[in-house]
């Protein structure tokens, strides 16, 4: 019996239409008279979740909601996706951080600059850093955001949504 043409419903019974036993004939309305016609049709057939179990390819909500084997592989995926994303960041929030300093050790002049009596290396680390994090955190968010998405189509694309 073909697989194609199976449905799910909402209370989880798989339906679909698959040709009749024998030769696909159905006898008609009436009898079985051997002057009876015969009509060729399809036959509806209708299994209970736990009688069958319709195999899918495309990873699911259910493969990760389940724990199955690709379930976890994608959870993985996401995780190591993020720490990435978490470790660039921080690479570059560290990088500007720590390079003021070192300049203004290895460049004297930088640390007896003063404005409006204030040594500019404080102004610098009080102030110039704030706008760099908020930068970072911007960018951080929404590649997350973005990783999310990507996940999200993945275990359930649009076209299997109700409301798509």
């Amino acid at each position: 019996m073909p697989a194609h043409g199976l449905s799910r419903s909402s209370s989880g019974q798989v339906t679909g239409t698959a040709p009749s036993a024998g030769d696909a004939t159905v006898p008609a309305a009436g009898g079985s008279d051997a002057g009876s016609a015969v009509q060729t049709g399809r036959q509806r057939v209708v299994w209970r979740p736990d009688q069958v179990l319709v195999q899918h390819d495309i990873p699911g909500l259910s493969d990760l909601r389940d724990d199955t084997s690709c379930g976890r592989l994608l959870a993985r995926s996401f995780v190591r996706a993020q720490l990435g994303l978490s470790l660039m960041c921080l690479t570059l929030a560290l990088t500007v951080t720590a390079s003021f300093p070192v300049i203004a050790a290895m460049v004297p002049a930088v640390t007896r600059i003063t404005m409006a009596g204030v040594p500019l290396t404080l102004i610098v680390l009080g102030f110039a850093f704030y706008p760099l994090f908020l930068a970072v955190g911007w960018f951080y968010n929404r590649q997350a955001r973005q990783l999310e998405v990507r996940l999200t189509d993945l275990v359930d694309p649009a076209s299997r949504r109700p409301d798509a």
